[in-house]
């Protein structure tokens, strides 16, 4: 079982569930400013609707950029937390190089094929497309 995690979107969150590269259950849901109340919520109601306990997902999937910078920031943090507690794999995509939930599940599974003989402690970085905008008070 795969979780797939996308924050790069400026306003919604897509969360999917797949297996053996098919879609098993996906979750959209609206969260302007609010990915880091949200997203672990979110992740728990997916697995619950699903019938899938947590400790049954055997990797991750997450867009890491590029995004908004918080939004993206946090998905990534919560996917490599999970990773991390899990002790699963991880891998990161570009949101430039899906188009969907089944597009991104299939970029996902060919990824994750590519680091089945890796072991260790694997992460991902954000990806972002330009420097932060930091507006300091004059």
């Amino acid at each position: 079982m795969t979780l797939y995690i996308n924050t790069t979107g400026a306003e919604k969150v897509a969360l999917a569930l797949g297996k053996a590269g098919k879609l098993l259950a996906k979750r959209e849901f609206k969260a302007k400013y609010q990915q880091s109340e949200k997203l672990l919520p979110a992740i728990d109601l997916l697995l619950q609707k699903a019938g899938i306990k947590l400790k049954n997902v055997e990797n991750i999937v997450v867009v890491a950029g590029p995004g908004p910078f918080t939004a993206t920031r946090i998905g990534v943090t919560v996917a490599n937390a999970l990773a991390y507690a899990l002790k699963i794999n991880i891998v990161g995509v570009k949101a430039s190089e899906f188009g969907g939930s089944e597009e991104l599940i299939k970029i996902g599974d060919e990824r994750l094929r590519q680091i089945k003989d890796k072991r260790g402690i694997m992460a991902v970085e954000p990806f972002y497309d330009q420097e932060p905008n930091i507006t300091i008070k004059k």
